[in-house]
């Protein structure tokens, strides 16, 4: 019997998880380690050369784990260290991209704002894809420092009161279209649409996934909800904080109507 593909995810910490799920509404057969880097998070305040260093010591942790493939489920990580990482490992290592391309093309002439950590934001990654959109002038960059450390927290009433502001800004210029560019908030899609039912909300957790099983020759039969769910996981979170892995499972439960 042909065994699964294993595969690794890693993330500063449980932002990835809203990867993991996407990963599990599709009936294929894989071996999922996932790493959230908790110790260290939030990763989108440091300097890029710090979160290349952490990415790279994650990545060789999943090596030694056995994995045929990486996703960096960061998008942090992904800005910082996705090219340098490719040339250094002989696996794959696929990375995120915020989904600023579908909001553009969706809503031409129209603002966008892109809600990132501040590496994201500023990271040349970044600013290749705004120019190769001709973007420049619709992309309204929202940086939010210390989002990502309470969605790690599960401090979901810290993280709408830190939201509040920031959605009325957006309400006030009657922009729509908000791009969450970092997997952490996927999370907080709740908490964004009770405060600004107008909004229209994009991430990119669902070209990544289809991207990642199309590149790894895995056949996605269904997306559907109903589906069997072959892929298994194991989730390995650095933190002396047990409470953490509770937190993680009761995310990976919770079944989004969005």
């Amino acid at each position: 019997m042909k065994r699964p593909l294993k595969i690794g995810l890693m993330d500063s910490g449980i932002g990835g998880l809203s990867v993991l799920k996407e990963i599990l509404k599709y009936n294929v057969d894989l071996e999922i380690v996932y790493y959230g880097d908790l110790k260290n998070s939030p990763y989108g305040e440091k300097p890029a050369s710090t979160v290349l260093e952490l990415t790279r010591n994650v990545c060789h942790f999943l090596l030694k784990e056995g994995v045929e493939a990486i996703l960096l489920a960061c998008n942090t990580a992904t800005s910082a260290a996705a090219e340098t990482l490719r040339k250094e490992f002989e696996i794959p290592i696929f990375g995120m991209e915020p989904a600023i391309k579908p909001a553009i093309l969706q809503n031409v002439g129209k603002k966008i704002a892109l809600l990132a950590t501040p590496v994201t934001q500023k990271e040349e990654k970044l600013q290749r894809l705004k120019k190769e959109l001709n973007a420049e002038e619709s992309i309204l960059g929202v940086s939010c420092p210390g989002l990502a450390a309470l969605v790690d927290e599960g401090n979901f009433e810290a993280a709408e009161r830190y939201l509040l502001p920031i959605l009325k800004d957006l309400k006030d210029q009657n922009v729509e279209n908000v791009v969450l560019g970092c997997t952490h908030y996927v999370f907080l899609k709740p908490i964004i649409l009770k405060n600004y039912p107008n909004a229209i909300l994009y991430d990119g957790n669902l070209g990544t996934v289809k991207h990642l099983l199309n590149s790894l020759g895995l056949k996605t039969l269904s997306a559907d909800q109903t589906v069997s769910r072959k892929s298994v996981y194991r989730l390995i979170l650095n933190t002396n904080n047990n409470s953490q892995y509770d937190l993680a499972e009761q995310l990976l439960r919770l079944e989004s109507k969005i």
